[in-house]
């Protein structure tokens, strides 16, 4: 039951404290390592709940004959500690968080892959009937008279512009754009978001998930804005972003200029210094640590069991 309690307290904690953490400044400047901090502190949140539930199974699962064979040594040791009076609340409530858990979030997952899948074909075939391929482009282009850029992802993704924002860019604005589009496609963008909305979707009332999913759309684009000012000057880049703003992109697409604000702009007019190499060893110490840590505590009963010589694993020689 320690064990139990010690999970939620750092599913608790971690879902409180991570947003004020990583949403201190430095996000901007380091946006890869700052993605990378923001799913580890969602895995972290959901890999604490669902280990809490399970700490609370094993003594029914110690004690039934599907034990795996590895664990029957060790089945007396592990009940005793994890034993509490009343076995079936105990039961219910760890189905309840690591089961429930588990299957709330395959379910919404399922369905949102097949919603989105849905959603791209529709979009894809709708636009390819008045595109017209642009080879020196690797782009493919729609008449409209409103400036848009956008990637379809995908197996077949596909990077669009409408022939107003062709008329509207310069050269180096729209080398800018299409480098940007084909960040979000080769950094696989698609993937990380939807896996972010999933989350928020299958438990919206955590503030966390729903924090998480607009700093992860707000991170691609810096991430795709700075692939972008590699190719070309960085003025080129925020000048094709003022040049796009207000564009209104397909819900099932990633747009170069979604989200657009001042704050984008004026990071790539004038960039903040890079983050430090003690802050990034410190930033992806936690993140390792806050995925890492609540398997270490879940499976502390049981490594304290073997060590202490109360039990000894099938075959296992400790000599």
């Amino acid at each position: 039951m320690i064990v139990t309690v010690g999970l939620l307290t750092f599913a608790a904690l971690l879902g409180v404290l991570a947003p004020r953490a990583i949403g201190s400044g430095w996000s901007d400047r380091a946006p890869r390592l700052a993605l990378v901090v923001w799913q580890a502190a969602s895995v972290g949140v959901l890999v604490s709940v669902v280990l809490a539930g399970l700490t609370l199974l094993v003594p029914a699962a110690a004690v039934s004959e599907g034990l795996a064979a590895a664990l029957d040594a060790c089945a007396a040791t592990i009940a005793s500690a994890y034993e509490v009076p009343g076995r079936l609340p105990t039961v219910l409530v760890g189905a309840l968080l690591s089961l429930g858990v588990t299957l709330r979030l395959g379910w919404v997952a399922v369905g949102s892959a097949l919603r989105t899948g849905r959603e791209r074909r529709r979009l894809r075939s709708a636009i390819l009937v008045g595109a017209r391929p642009e080879p020196s482009l690797g782009a493919v282009v729609v008449d409209s008279d409103r400036a848009a850029a956008f990637c379809l992802p995908g197996r077949r993704h596909t990077v669009v512009l409408t022939t107003a924002a062709l008329q509207a860019l310069s050269d180096d604005e729209l080398a800018g754009v299409l480098a940007h589009e084909r960040a979000h496609l080769r950094g696989r963008h698609h993937l990380i978001l939807g896996a972010a909305r999933v989350v928020s979707r299958a438990f919206p009332g955590l503030p966390l998930f729903a924090r998480a999913v607009l700093e992860i759309e707000r991170l691609v684009e810096l991430l795709a804005d700075d692939a972008a000012a590699r190719r070309v000057p960085r003025v080129e880049v925020a000048s094709a972003l003022v040049t796009l703003v207000g564009m209104k992109a397909p819900a099932a697409a990633l747009a170069a200029a979604q989200g657009a604000e001042t704050r984008r702009v004026t990071r790539l007019l004038a960039p903040g210094d890079p983050v430090g190499p003690l802050h990034r060893v410190a930033a992806t110490a936690a993140a390792l640590l806050v995925v890492a840590g609540p398997m270490a505590l879940a499976a502390w009963p049981l490594t304290t069991s073997v060590s202490s010589g109360l039990c000894v694993l099938p075959g296992a020689d400790w000599s």
